[in-house]
């Protein structure tokens, strides 16, 4: 199969028809667009479809646009606090951890080592922290994220001037964010389109047009 993005051009404004692919021989080519319409509806709704339609469909409205955004900032936003309260846990659990070693004066080893591994978590869940103020640069890591779903490839350098950052505040802060919300997208989007292959897959054709159905289990 034809990789599916492509069929999505099909419903462009100039070149949209009720017919197109029919009586070119079966499989994928003799699909309609009513077919493929039909099949993007059931690609699961949310941000992988989203992107599907925005990047390969036609031009897009603002409403798509706004909706992609929309489930940008939640998806990067949500992972801001998912991160926080894993922070906050980890420090929690050490400082109780600390605190009862210290009325209890235990100094054992098997304490030390305790604390220790719980210290060291806390200061991986810190690393792991969004940078404080990540609604104010969301629209510009968006940007940035959707530059490369369309097929730019920028240097740090261009990403960080296109952000309206430094070079090295863009590698220290934000870098970090930006990479991992291209690896959501690009995740969701290659689901979406995985979902809408496996719905398009070609079903073969009985003598006389008639779809060969696998038997049903009894």
């Amino acid at each position: 199969m034809k990789d599916v993005r492509e069929l999505l051009a099909r419903f462009h404004a100039s070149s949209f028809r009720l017919d197109a692919g029919a009586g070119t021989g079966g499989g994928v080519d003799a699909l309609t667009n009513i077919d493929i319409a039909g099949a993007l509806g059931m690609v699961p709704a949310g941000l992988g479809r989203d992107l599907l339609e925005l990047l390969y469909g036609p031009d897009p409205s603002r409403a798509d646009i706004v909706r992609v955004f929309h489930g940008i900032t939640r998806l990067a936003l949500e992972e801001r606090n998912r991160r926080s309260r894993s922070f906050i846990d980890a420090r929690t659990l050490w400082g109780i951890t600390d605190c009862i070693a210290k009325f209890e004066r235990d100094q054992g080893e098997q304490t030390r080592r305790n604390l220790g591994v719980l210290k060291a978590r806390a200061a991986v869940a810190r690393e792991q922290l969004f940078p404080e103020r990540l609604e104010e640069r969301i629209p510009q890591i968006a940007a940035v994220a959707m530059g490369y779903m369309k097929g730019e490839r920028l240097s740090n350098r261009e990403r960080a001037a296109s952000m309206g950052v430094s070079e090295s505040a863009y590698r220290q802060v934000w870098v970090a964010v930006v990479d991992w919300l291209i690896t959501q997208l690009s995740e969701a989007e290659e689901a979406a389109a995985r979902k809408l292959a496996m719905t398009l897959k070609p079903v073969p054709l009985a003598a006389g047009g008639r779809n060969l159905q696998a038997p049903q289990a009894t």
